[in-house]
């Protein structure tokens, strides 16, 4: 082994780095900073949530239970509101007045009366009703009838008709249990 200059040690433990040694330190160097900034958003982020719930919490508790009692509307009674009879009425099937294609519409639905409706009286003239019901819906298109638009204009039509036989009032709503266009 041959001594060189520097009295016999070799460049590297002179403290003389390669290009190789300097790229790598580099690399460890930068991926200590990379390091540290990832830390530093684990950090920064918890924190600012953390933050930000304490101080929605703090106005909710806070200054929220300072507005009036009277500013809110009062919660409605669910014993209150009593629906009158419901008659459920057989499935329906019937085509549509579609001229360019065959389609049908089934339908389920359920009647409400008035309170204090004459129960006997429907049940009479349920032959009556169902033929009005079907005959309105097959004067329908499925484009008239396939909008929620439409699906409620047929409800009130429904509704009218049906006051016509029972008599002005009786009918209070007309409800689809299944609907179904095809």
């Amino acid at each position: 082994m041959a001594d060189n200059e520097n009295g016999g040690k070799s460049s590297k433990e002179m403290g003389n780095i390669d290009e190789d040694e300097m790229s790598t330190i580099s690399q460890i160097e930068s991926s200590k900073k990379k390091g540290g900034k990832k830390k530093l958003i684990f950090i920064l982020i918890p924190a600012i949530l953390i933050l930000g719930g304490g101080g929605f919490a703090a106005y909710h508790f806070l200054f929220a239970a300072k507005t009036k009692a009277g500013s809110h509307p009062a919660p409605v009674s669910v014993a209150k509101i009593q629906p009158g009879p419901m008659i459920n009425l057989k499935p329906f099937l019937t085509n549509l007045a579609d001229k360019d294609k065959t389609s049908y519409i089934k339908v389920s639905m359920s009647i409400e009366l008035k309170k204090g409706s004459n129960l006997g009286t429907f049940k009479q003239l349920t032959p009556q009703i169902r033929n009005r019901i079907i005959m309105i819906m097959s004067s329908k298109t499925s484009r008239e009838i396939n909008t929620p638009q439409g699906i409620l204009s047929l409800r009130h039509q429904i509704a009218r008709s049906l006051n016509q036989i029972l008599g002005d009032g009786t009918v209070t709503g007309v409800y689809f249990n299944n609907y179904l266009v095809q």
